[in-house]
């Protein structure tokens, strides 16, 4: 789905990133983890269940599931099994999405800041950046326990923007998730959504933020990327 319209009319002054979905290819691998501890538990297949989860941080993550279970089993046993499915996951490496490498050294040539903001924890997003090969191009995070409210609060990308000392609405937020979307909307940024393993809403579509089928046609659609000739 491409949903490039309207035009902005300047190039964002900084760019805020999430992370698992956008830059590394983790989503994918937590989905398929997640269904095989369903099956492993004796457990319903419940996309929705997953799909409520995605750009949460712990805390609301938990709860969210814990409300899900409804008690067939705990989310200590749920995430044992779940947390072991991903950790073997994991030490097979961590897939970066296409485009983002050089995404991010075209914002260095530019001297454009940007900074990363995600619901992971931030020593566990710096050790992802790191086994996936990017952290020399991503040093600067703020982590789901920095702020008091998930997303779709708008409390971490306002964080962010702080850091970068930007004013939000001049900054461009890159998100793959529809609580990502909804925390960098109501932050007042402009909002670039690069979908995952969960296709936008016609509710959140009706936001009226950008939709792109890569980071790089986003990256380019505002600016800050150049068009190949």
């Amino acid at each position: 789905m491409t949903n490039l319209t309207p035009t902005p009319t300047a190039r964002p002054a900084g760019v805020i990133f999430d992370m698992d979905g956008l830059l590394l290819d983790t989503e994918r691998l937590y989905f398929n983890a997640f269904r095989r501890t369903l099956t492993a538990l004796d457990l319903p297949q419940d996309d929705a269940l997953f799909q409520s989860l995605v750009g949460t941080n712990l805390t609301l993550g938990n709860e969210l599931l814990t409300a899900g279970l409804a008690g067939r089993v705990t989310l200590r046993e749920f995430n044992a099994v779940w947390d072991a499915d991903i950790h073997d996951q994991l030490q097979l490496g961590i897939p970066v999405k296409s485009g983002v490498r050089a995404f991010a050294e075209a914002l260095i040539e530019t001297d454009i800041p940007y900074i990363i903001a995600t619901s992971t924890r931030t020593a566990k997003a710096h050790d992802h950046l790191e086994r996936a090969g990017i952290a020399d191009l991503f040093t600067d995070v703020i982590g789901g326990e920095q702020v008091n409210a998930s997303k779709p609060a708008p409390d971490i990308y306002l964080k962010a923007a702080a850091q970068l000392d930007l004013d939000p609405r001049i900054c461009a937020a890159f998100e793959d998730s529809e609580n990502g979307v909804r925390a960098a909307h109501a932050a007042g940024m402009i909002t670039v959504q690069v979908p995952d393993v969960v296709p936008p809403s016609d509710a959140l579509i009706a936001l009226g933020h950008h939709i792109a089928p890569s980071l790089l046609d986003g990256a380019q659609f505002l600016g800050l990327h150049p068009v190949p000739c």
